[in-house]
């Protein structure tokens, strides 16, 4: 099966997101953003979890899809607290990334990718000759 346009346009936003990533990393480092560095750090760490996954993006890896959703909905409340709780317009780049991101995710050609190749090769288990 090839790949499904929902997951190149997941893996695309998601090097988007490693941009962006690297620009607040950026930011950080040369402490250009109000608030500790305890916070900032915090709340990139699930932007930096779902960037490295881009990845691991292949037929079968269920595990994968999972864990980016954890990290990608992290990541996406993390964004919704900051708009509202701090009102941080900085982070409508969060929930316009994180939230497509979800659906993409859970559309069904992107579902049947991921557990393609793992249906594949599970065959019948193997029978020992009773003896």
């Amino acid at each position: 099966m090839a790949l499904p346009n929902t997951v190149k346009i997941l893996r695309i936003l998601l090097y988007i997101l490693m941009g962006f990533v690297a620009i607040a990393v950026v930011g950080i480092t040369l402490q250009q953003y109000p608030g500790s560095v305890f916070m900032q750090v915090l709340s990139l760490l699930p932007a930096m979890a779902s960037c490295v996954q881009v990845f691991y993006l292949q037929p079968g890896r269920s595990a994968v899809r999972i864990t980016l959703t954890v990290t990608l909905t992290v990541y996406t409340f993390g964004a919704l607290y900051g708009l509202v709780m701090e009102q941080s317009p900085g982070d409508v780049v969060g929930l316009v990334l994180g939230i497509p991101m979800l659906v993409l995710l859970h559309q069904r050609s992107s579902r049947e990718w991921f557990a393609q190749a793992a249906s594949e090769t599970a065959g019948p288990p193997s029978r020992q000759a009773a003896n």
